[in-house]
């Protein structure tokens, strides 16, 4: 008591805290800048994923500096509170913490009744969105992934897989549900899911702006608890060379999802495709028929009774400004020029 709470909260974690309480309280200003007063509707809850720092206790003697320090995930939801006290108006933060558990019990766990949850990116790879729904499963807090590349998750021996998987999603918009691969938690381990894909195709370029897979969790990972921290990877023999084909594998899912054509951009260019065909033959067809001679096209212009607006209106297609439109011939009748 007494203590600020951002004291508690792991570092990583202060600029998502903060930015979350400045939202909270903005208020917005009057068009001559004063500020307004805006009740801020009572329910109105924000809520985050953050490390908060674990109390260390006593129980090793006057050790207590030399314990790590221990931080626990939890799921903030932040509400802010307007107490009146003696001094007039309080504005307080509320927060109700609830602890995050690994899902996971024993190594390998098959997984019957798991929650899905939602992790979108964009063409580019970097990672847009991840449901809070994923911590238990996969360990990783929502701002760890933020901006990071959403192919770094999958196992490198899925890429050959999941690039016939990106090649359909291009392609169809989505895919009802993939065979399982594997993806990485946070403690380096791998969990087995299958994932319902879907995609948004940009109606105005017709080219692919973000995925979304929708993922269930079928097997845990072999170490059952993705809070821990990962074991330094030791390096192995002919390691480069997967390494490489990994990251080969990685760029040619990347470049399917810029370059290669969507339904849509597809379609466009049929359509396009028939619209050309069908203007080659139609010129094809006007160069076929046989040439008029000159004395049809021939205008006699000279018309010495008329006034001089008659003698300049030359009849084009039958049709001459000066003349009444029903009067004259079907403007189909006259040949083309």
């Amino acid at each position: 008591i007494g203590r600020s709470f951002i004291d508690f909260v792991h570092p990583r974690d202060r600029n998502t805290f903060a930015s979350q309480i400045t939202n909270g309280l903005a208020v917005p200003k009057n068009a001559n800048g004063t500020q307004e007063k805006v009740q801020s509707p009572a329910n109105a809850v924000s809520t985050m994923v953050c490390r908060v720092r674990r109390y260390r206790g006593l129980t090793a003697g006057f050790g207590v500096k030399e314990r790590v320090v221990g931080f626990m995930p939890f799921l903030l939801k932040l509400t802010f509170k307007n107490i009146s006290d003696e001094e007039g108006k309080v504005i307080y933060l509320v927060i109700q913490a609830t602890p995050f558990f690994s899902a996971f019990k024993i190594p390998n766990e098959v997984v019957t009744k798991a929650i899905p949850f939602v992790i979108r990116h964009a063409a580019n790879g970097h990672i847009e969105y991840v449901d809070p729904e994923s911590v238990p499963y996969l360990g990783f807090l929502p701002q760890d992934l933020a901006d990071t590349d959403a192919l770094l998750l999958y196992h490198p021996e899925d890429l050959l897989y999941l690039r016939t998987v990106y090649e359909t999603i291009v392609k169809e918009g989505g895919l009802p549900r993939s065979k399982s691969y594997r993806m990485v938690t946070q403690n380096g381990d791998y969990i087995r899911l299958e994932t319902e894909w879907s995609s948004f195709i940009n109606p105005w370029s017709k080219k692919l702006e973000f995925v979304i897979g929708k993922h269930h969790i079928l097997e845990g990972p072999t170490n059952p608890d993705v809070f821990e921290a990962p074991e330094p990877e030791k390096p192995t023999k002919g390691c480069d060379e997967e390494k490489n084909k990994a990251k080969m594998l990685r760029e040619n899912i990347i470049r399917t999802m810029n370059e290669a054509l969507t339904k849509p951009a597809e379609l466009a260019k049929q359509q396009m495709s028939q619209r050309c065909q069908d203007l080659a033959s139609f010129m094809e067809s006007l160069m076929e028929e046989p040439s008029k001679t000159d004395d049809e096209l021939r205008l006699e212009i000279q018309y010495p009774d008329h006034s001089y607006y008659e003698r300049d209106s030359v009849m084009l297609g039958g049709i001459s400004p000066h003349h009444d439109y029903y009067d004259s011939k079907s403007s189909t009748e006259t040949p083309l020029s």
